[in-house]
């Protein structure tokens, strides 16, 4: 892989400036030089000039949301003329950034980016920055990501700076923003292009399409191109996948019509914007596809406009018919159709098929779905049951591919028929309706109506439970799996109106909370208090869910049925007292050497708490040091940060505290946060009131996997979970298309003995970085890699160091392995497998609990580590232990997985806070069982037991008082008792053991 670094050094001062630079690439060509200066002000020679005007396509330059790129933004009211004597005309005009940040009237509080279309390449961007006194900034600016000006303040001596950063440009517009700075103010913008590598990739193999309804989906073999920058596609000669690189290995075009034939062929990019040669053409023509069905004997003459089906097996050659319920097997349940004749004015309703004819009844007793042959894509389909006679011995069941549309419909003589309408993606070519769960099942018509360009917008991929579930827990939530051409779903669009649960008796509304994932990936749904017990129940997504760029989602419906009540534990049920501290958004909780409980905030502060001799917490001390902390740095976003770490220092007594965290900056939404921005701090002092930089400039993603929990191991070392910056391993539109670095989805080690005396260390890797955790003597190293989102950790007393891990949502992109292997293989000794990148995994993955052990690798793939099989791979044709069903069969896993200390936590668990339960409650009976909680599936804590070998098992939840929280992170034990965060009420709940 290609690597591109920024070499920042101080080279010259001169007119009160500082001048950052890089050395100069072998070869560059000027694309563009810009002065920021209001309209009227004097030009500057060889610089157009950009007054703050909004972006705009036709003259290719211009302003944008900081928070949401792409939307313009008219800024030119943030541009200034300075017209100072002796400073030159470059200098002296000015654009605000971030004019709102500092209290401003006359300008606009909104913060703006700044884009410049550009075909995709690798570009030297320089940038200017600084003003005269007063020197109320903070100058930060970030191209693409990367940052060029590192957070300056100027002085009387230097008032302005100078940086440059190269940077490669995939989506057709270099981005600069100020993220992390305060009222930034850029002066110039210079733009090169680096010509240095002018070999193309190779060829595209493997092309194929799909035609749909006014879409045509083209699919390609992935370029093992070392330095591939992405794709473009073209239809007919003409680039139609935009200004940008496509990052998979497929494209839907909706741009086409139907009925017209077009060729499309797709080309490789590397990250310097050399184009391969066009791959070999294929064609199609894209065409709506509509069918209507009426179902009855073989002698009633359909209704204009219908089909006729009387219960012939399918065949390819008339494209619909019947198989066996449950197969692809066709039947023929010809004998099964009847004409009731009994006046219905509605001929569709008059006729009918028995899907699933009663033993004795004269006709074909084996039970069918029908099928029909259709191109992959959305459809809207009506469908009716039902029987215009006399007879009402049915419960009619009715499901459309994986949703229902009708569940246990019993005629009445005032309501004979059910007539419901879904509207369902179809990925197999066969759209199915099954009577599946009926009784003497009747359907009588079926409409099949192809939805336009489908593949723009989000819908349900899928869901646990899936539709026609059985015996699922009362304390179950519903998680659904997200299809997300245009990025996350919309938290603000999830409410208890768009997202419902009902039961199907009598269609009463189930209250219940309505979440998503911090990476926007899921729809969750969990109910505030357990399901009553063999009841049927209906979830339903509605319309009126978006995804943020405002796209209605498709509407989306299951039912399912719960089992029986649990047990509740056996001996082990516990008291909950909720909310025995409110008011902040906890994180993480553990109790310190003085006996307090120590509570951290998503904002940055800690609050510490009395614990009276029932449990109760007294008044809270609040400490803001991390809060003062990132003021007095200037770090990016501050005050507010993000404390999930909490580990005391075993040095600690009761009288002098030392605490361990972890300092994030704060995701509050958008996809702004900036890389290399979290830290590892000591707390020490008087109400730990002294902040201690220990390690910086770690990795993290754009949304909240970050530099999440710590613990102390038996060697005295501290153990350090480190999120991933994206889904699966391949970046991703969802996570911003941030790629993993050689610290992100690990378990690092900081021997805090071998710390250089003069701190911060600084981590980063790479974006000018250069640390090496291999290195011999580095403080900071790679303990276990593939741990994705490890929220928690805890050294157990078995000696085992265990995990809980957040797997992914379905919809990833996984790396594949480029030829020849990069330099970073040699290291681990990879030879393979090689595997192909996967594009939009359409199965989500399970949470983990991972037993780590030293050097293994649990399945998060990081091509900076030369990791490339996500989870278990796919090796044989059976079931295989967290196999990846998108891969070839045969793929085999990495050869460093550990899967003996892989275990299940749950689909959709989000499994986070874990805690080794010490207390001698209930005779022992839970003494050294591992206490997981699950934040969205369940919302609850499950338990593990635990072998002296390290084995865990009997996974168990739905034990009295650990079931019914609010987006639960985190759990301590204390004296027995159990303090539970609960962030989706701002509180902290005591569980007391039941006696």
């Amino acid at each position: 892989m290609s690597t591109y670094r920024r070499v920042a050094v101080v080279v010259a001062l001169s007119c009160s400036s500082v001048f950052l630079a890089v050395p100069a690439r072998a070869a560059v060509v000027p694309v563009a030089s810009v002065d920021f200066r209001p309209a009227g002000a004097p030009a500057t020679s060889g610089h157009a000039a950009d007054t703050g005007a909004a972006f705009d396509a036709a003259r290719g330059y211009g302003w944008v949301r900081e928070d949401a790129p792409g939307t313009p933004l008219d800024l030119t009211a943030n541009t200034r003329d300075r017209a100072r004597s002796g400073v030159p005309a470059l200098l002296n005009t000015i654009i605000h950034l971030q004019y709102g940040q500092v209290g401003g009237t006359n300008g606009v509080a909104t913060a703006g980016a700044w884009e410049y279309a550009l075909p995709p390449g690798t570009y030297q961007v320089t940038a200017g920055v600084g003003d005269q006194p007063a020197y109320d900034s903070r100058h930060v600016v970030r191209a693409e990501g990367v940052t060029v000006v590192p957070g300056f303040r100027g002085t009387a001596t230097a008032e302005f700076l100078t940086a440059t950063a190269t940077v490669p440009v995939l989506d057709g517009r270099l981005t600069l923003d100020a993220i992390g700075g305060t009222n930034t103010k850029l002066t110039h913008v210079s733009i090169a292009r680096d010509t240095s590598d002018t070999v193309p990739p190779g060829a595209v193999g493997g092309v194929s399409v799909v035609p749909g309804d006014r879409q045509a989906t083209v699919g390609w073999t992935a370029s093992t191109a070392a330095d591939l920058g992405g794709y473009r596609v073209y239809r007919g000669g003409t680039l139609v996948s935009g200004p940008g690189l496509v990052p998979a290995t497929s494209f839907t075009d909706i741009a086409v019509t139907n009925g017209t034939a077009a060729s499309w062929t797709v080309r490789a990019v590397d990250r310097h914007g050399n184009e391969s040669a066009a791959s070999a053409a294929v064609t199609a023509t894209p065409a709506a596809f509509g069918l209507k069905i009426n179902f009855s004997d073989a002698a009633t003459v359909p209704p204009t406009g219908y089909r006729r089906d009387f219960g012939e097996a399918f065949t390819t050659t008339r494209g619909y018919g019947w198989v066996a319920l449950g197969t692809a097997v066709p039947l023929s349940l010809v004998g099964n159709g009847r004409n009731r004749g009994s006046g219905q004015p509605d001929l569709r309703l008059a006729t009918l098929i028995h899907a699933q004819l009663p033993a004795g009844s004269g006709g074909v007793t084996t039970p069918g779905s029908w099928e029909a042959a259709v191109p992959n894509g959305a459809y809207t389909v009506t469908v009716a049951a039902g029987d215009a006679g006399t007879a009402v011995d049915s419960a009619h069941w009715v499901s459309v591919e994986d949703q229902n549309a009708v569940a246990a419909f019993v005629p009445t003589a005032s309501g004979r028929h059910a007539v419901v309408t879904r509207t369902v993606t179809v990925t197999d070519g066969r759209l199915t309706v099954s009577p599946a769960g009926g009784t003497n099942t009747k359907l009588n018509y079926v409409d099949v109506a192809s939805v336009p360009a489908s593949a723009a917008l989000p819908s349900v991929r899928a869901g646990t439970p899936p539709n026609l579930a059985v015996d699922v827990p009362v304390t179950a939530s519903v998680v659904e799996d997200l299809r997300l051409p245009g990025g996350g779903v919309d938290p603000a669009t999830l409410t208890s109106a768009t997202v419902t649960l009902t039961r199907v008796t009598d269609g009463a509304a189930v209250p219940a909370n309505p979440i998503t994932s911090g990476g926007g990936d899921v729809i969750n749904l969990s109910p505030t208090s357990p399901l009553q017990p063999s009841t049927l129940y209906r979830f339903a997504v509605t319309t009126q869910v978006r995804d943020v760029a405002g796209r209605a989602f498709q509407p989306y419906s299951i039912v399912f049925r719960t089992g029986v009540a649990p047990g509740g534990g056996g001996p082990v049920a516990f008291t909950k007292t909720v909310g025995v501290a409110t008011g902040a958004p906890f994180t993480s909780v553990v109790t310190g050497p003085d006996g307090r409980l120590y509570a951290g905030t998503l904002d940055g502060r800690i609050f510490r708490f009395p614990i009276g001799a029932d449990g109760t917490l007294g008044a809270a001390t609040v400490i803001d040091t991390v809060r003062d902390h990132a003021v007095a740095a200037g770090l990016a976003g501050a005050p507010d940060r993000t404390v999930i770490g909490l580990a005391f220092d075993p040095a600690s007594t009761p009288a002098a505290p030392i605490l361990w965290i972890t300092d994030n900056y704060e995701y509050s939404g958008p996809l702004n946060v900036p890389d290399w921005s979290s830290h590892i701090a000591r707390l020490s002092g008087p109400d730990l009131s002294v902040y201690t930089d220990v390690v910086t400039n770690l990795p993290r993603s754009v949304k909240d996997h970050e530099t999440n929990s710590l613990a102390f191991g038996p060697d005295g070392a501290l153990y350090v979970s480190q999120g991933a910056n994206n889904a699966m391993g391949a970046p991703d539109s969802t996570w911003g298309n941030r790629p993993e670095r050689l610290l992100s989805a690990a378990v690092l080690r900081l021997d805090v003995a071998d710390l250089p005396p003069a701190l911060p260390l600084d981590a980063k890797t790479a974006e000018g970085g250069a640390y090496d955790p291999y290195a011999a003597g580095a403080p900071l190293t790679i303990f276990a890699t593939g741990v994705r989102n490890a929220y928690d950790l805890v050294w157990h007393s078995n000696g085992h160091l265990y995990t809980p891990t957040n797997g992914s949502a379905a919809g990833g992109n996984t790396p594949a392995t480029p030829s020849p292997l990069p330099a970073s293989c040699a290291r681990r000794g990879y030879t393979g497998p090689a595997v192909p990148g996967l594009t939009g995994v359409g199965s989500a993955e399970t949470d983990y609990v991972f037993d780590v052990r030293p050097g293994r690798y649990y399945g998060h793939p990081n091509p900076e580590r030369c990791e490339w099989v996500l989870a278990g791979g796919n090796p044989t044709a059976g079931t295989d232990p967290f196999q990846v069903p998108g891969y070839p069969v045969g793929t085999s896993p990495d050869p460093n997985l550990d899967l003996a200390g892989m275990y299940d936590a749950g689909l959709h668990a989000s499994a986070n806070g874990v805690v080794e339960y010490t207390g001698a409650a209930f005779g022992g009976a839970l003494r050294g069982k591992l206490l997981v909680v699950r934040y969205s599936s369940g919302q609850d804590v499950q338990t593990f037991d635990v072998a002296a070998n390290g084995t865990l098992s009997n996974r168990t939840t739905g034990i009295t008082g650990l079931t019914g929280f609010s987006q639960p992170l985190d759990v301590t034990e204390h004296a027995g008792n159990l303090y539970v965060t609960e962030l989706g009420a701002n509180r902290i709940t005591l569980l007391r053991p039941q006696t």
